[in-house]
């Protein structure tokens, strides 16, 4: 009795959903303050740091970037733990693509 092997069998693998991570100004965050957090835990060089806190600064919120959930997760809670830290009430939205 023969054995029929399928050799062009690739399993269906959903592609993870995607989150977007927002940071809303609360009229009170500085500029040193969100340009620190957009090095230092979003990983921006000066350019884009640069762009994204004035557009926080001037439209009351900036997308800092697009990740798997847990990581957006994570990084909404440093910031938001970091500006307590600082006495600013900086908020994040995590929000599924």
């Amino acid at each position: 009795m023969a054995i029929k092997v399928q050799t062009n069998f690739f399993p269906q693998l959903n592609k993870p959903k995607v989150y977007l991570v927002y940071i809303l100004n609360d009229g009170y965050i500085s500029w040193e303050f969100c340009m620190r957090v957009m090095k230092d835990i979003f990983y921006m060089n000066e350019k884009r740091a640069l762009a994204i806190t004035k557009e926080i600064l001037t439209n009351g919120e900036g997308l800092c970037g697009a990740y798997l959930f847990e990581i957006a997760q994570s990084k909404a809670e440093i910031v938001e733990s970091l500006a307590k830290e600082e006495n600013f009430s900086m908020q994040c939205l995590v929000e599924e693509v």
